[in-house]
């Protein structure tokens, strides 16, 4: 089966969620596809989180929203799963009258839980639906809505090998960002910020929703070595959900800083970065990859997946120089030093 053709007056429905690693390139994808079909309409079904809806309403090209409750399978608490069970099967109905009112030519999937009850629906419609898989892993969602579908568009090459019964089409990850973000005046950019230009700009990427080890980490070693504090410039994007106020922290010990719980352009600080301090979801290595910047990747790991390390060993092999990585289990205050000694 080829990929669906599209026309000026279409109706596209798209599903992503529940984090900005999903959504952000769902959302870029769209702006593509409006800029092209200007006339098209387009939707999105995503969760009702306040960062879903906090990114979704600054994004106009998709005229409607269509949240929901539903979360990731409970499968640390099993005597949730009833409950949860109900809600899937609630937003499958809902999912099933939208589509069914919207009559779309076909649904875009960015991954994440929430897909499986909306393209399953389309499915029942007779609506295609196609998957975009952005990591070189797949999730279990995507793996399991694989079966029901034909097309799988991947953005690593190494992912074809988990669709042998699919066809798989590459596409390049969709980068939020273009050429013209990249030109800057320094010195603008540094009095912009309060910061300096004798000093280090160390930015730190914990993902959309924070990372509770970054932050911790680079606050430890910033109380463990003092020497430090007159040499660098810190932009830390420390998540929502870490109540510690690392801005009074940098204050506290003259390091000038810009921290937010999330930030949607980044332009400016990856620009101004002499090293970024990230974890290794795709969005956030594609873009350091298209800036240019010397990363230093702590990747996520869990008991149930190791995706993040495969991501940014997929692009270590074409810029062994840019992509450092070291395992959370390895990160720690005694070794972050030692890592930004080499920047003097």
């Amino acid at each position: 089966m080829s990929p669906i053709l599209l026309n000026a007056a279409m109706t596209i429905c798209f599903v992503a969620g529940k984090s900005g690693g999903h959504l952000l390139p769902c959302i870029t994808k769209a702006a593509q596809i409006k800029q092209q079909y200007p006339s098209a309409e387009l939707y999105i079904f995503s969760s009702g989180g306040d960062l879903d809806k906090t990114i979704i309403d600054k994004h106009k090209n998709l005229q409607h929203y269509i949240p929901t409750t539903l979360d990731n399978p409970p499968y640390q608490q099993l005597w949730k799963l009833p409950f949860f069970a109900i809600k899937t099967a609630w937003y499958f109905c809902k999912s099933f009258y939208k589509l069914y009112k919207l009559k779309p030519q076909k649904v875009i999937s960015f991954g994440g839980f929430i897909s499986i009850p909306v393209c399953l629906a389309a499915k029942c419609l007779g609506i295609p639906f196609e998957i975009y898989e952005l990591n070189v892993e797949p999730g279990k969602a995507t793996l399991f809505l694989a079966k029901f579908t034909q097309n799988v568009y991947t953005c690593f090459e190494s992912t074809k090998k988990y669709f042998p019964k699919n066809t798989c089409v590459h596409f390049d990850y969709p980068i939020r960002f273009t050429a013209n973000d990249k030109v800057f005046a320094r010195e603008a950019l540094l009095d912009k910020y309060n910061f300096s230009p004798s000093r280090k700009t160390i930015v730190i990427l914990g993902g959309s929703q924070g990372s509770i080890l970054l932050n911790h980490v680079m606050k430890e070693t910033i109380l463990k070595y003092p020497g430090l504090r007159n040499k660098i410039q810190i932009v830390h994007q420390t998540g929502k959900s870490d109540p510690f106020d690392y801005a009074a922290l940098y204050g506290e010990h003259g390091i000038p800083s810009q921290v937010f719980g999330y930030h949607e352009k980044l332009q400016d600080f990856y620009n101004l970065a002499d090293l970024i301090i990230s974890r290794a979801g795709a969005g956030s290595l594609f873009e350091i990859k298209f800036f240019g910047k010397n990363c230093i990747t702590v990747p996520h790991e869990t008991a149930n997946t190791n995706h993040q390390i495969k991501n940014v060993l997929e692009l270590q092999v074409e810029n062994p120089e840019q992509f450092k990585i070291i395992k959370q289990a390895d990160f720690t205050p005694e070794v972050l030093h030692e890592q930004l000694k080499n920047l003097f």
